[in-house]
């Protein structure tokens, strides 16, 4: 019976103190665009997926969204200050294999591969201990993909 209690509560416990969330609905995503680029998607962004993710004491966020070039230059814009990593530089590879760590990342979500050529991104830019950024375009799915990623 011990035993019993025991799982039990590290079972609640475990369901307690992590959560997630995942949608594909573009009108409900409308304000979590917002909220990360400072605003709201132009009728041409026609699919937004969103994921996030917290355990304990770290988030990972997740967003896809069709690509238009106008509202990448918005939002790189507006996330200043950025610092690129082109496809044939050493920093190109670190970060794919960094995202590559990701144990559950959205099925929708794909890595930076030969149809990208940059991936923007900072670090240690939030009020936390650590916290990562990382933005891409794929050329040939014309997809957009944002990774956030911070724990204190």
């Amino acid at each position: 019976m011990k035993k019993y209690l025991i799982c039990l509560n590290a079972l609640i416990f475990l369901l307690c103190s992590s959560c997630a969330y995942e949608s594909q609905n573009r009108e409900k995503l409308i304000s979590s665009f917002e909220d990360n680029f400072g605003f709201k998607p132009p009728e041409s962004i026609k699919k937004i997926k969103l994921k996030n993710r917290g355990y304990f004491d770290f988030e990972v966020h997740y967003m896809s969204f069709t690509y238009d070039s106008k509202v990448l230059e918005k939002i790189i814009a507006h996330d200043q200050p950025l610092n690129i990593a082109e496809s044939n530089k050493v920093k190109f590879g670190t970060i794919v294999e960094d995202l590559k760590k990701d144990a559950n990342p959205p099925s929708w979500l794909e890595l930076p591969n030969k149809n990208v050529d940059r991936i923007y991104y900072k670090n240690d830019f939030l009020d936390h201990t650590f916290s990562e950024y990382y933005l891409w375009t794929n050329k040939e799915t014309e997809m957009t993909y944002l990774y956030v990623h911070f724990f204190d």
